[in-house]
């Protein structure tokens, strides 16, 4: 999937599973979400009567992630477009990691995933590659 297919993770609500780094030659953060148009589903997934899709976002590098609980987010100043998977222009986060890394910061974005109860947040120069996976894989 392209970055026009990330942003088709909008329109409904998404939940964090998991992330994790598995420094493959063409992906070295797997991030691993759930997709649904009703949040009750995601709430009682993984019950059989759950409407829920699962896709699996691979960043071939990245600069930077955080994953932060939801409650303990701020409001995120900065140009953006996207609801639930977002790509920011212009953020705190980005600006921090230009500002006090050794990393180019040309070609860099930020991306994030607005999740039910987590915030999903990563800077790559690289596009994600999306990929629909079976829901039963993650349970």
């Amino acid at each position: 999937m392209t970055v026009a297919e990330y942003m088709e993770l909008n329109g409904g609500h998404l939940s964090f599973q998991r992330i994790s780094e598995p420094r493959t030659k063409h992906t070295k953060l797997r991030i691993v979400v759930n997709k649904s148009d009703n949040p009750t589903d995601l709430l009682i997934f993984p019950h059989p009567d759950s409407k829920v899709e699962t896709y699996q976002i691979d960043f071939e590098n990245y600069a930077s992630y955080s994953v932060t609980y939801e409650v303990f987010t701020r409001c995120e100043y900065g140009e953006w477009v996207g609801d639930a998977a977002r790509i920011h222009d212009q953020s705190d986060y980005l600006k921090t990691i230009k500002e006090t890394s050794l990393l180019p910061s040309e070609g860099l974005t930020h991306y994030s995933l607005i999740c039910f109860e987590h915030v999903v947040d990563i800077i790559s120069a690289f596009e994600p590659v999306i990929t629909r996976i079976d829901s039963n894989s993650i349970k």
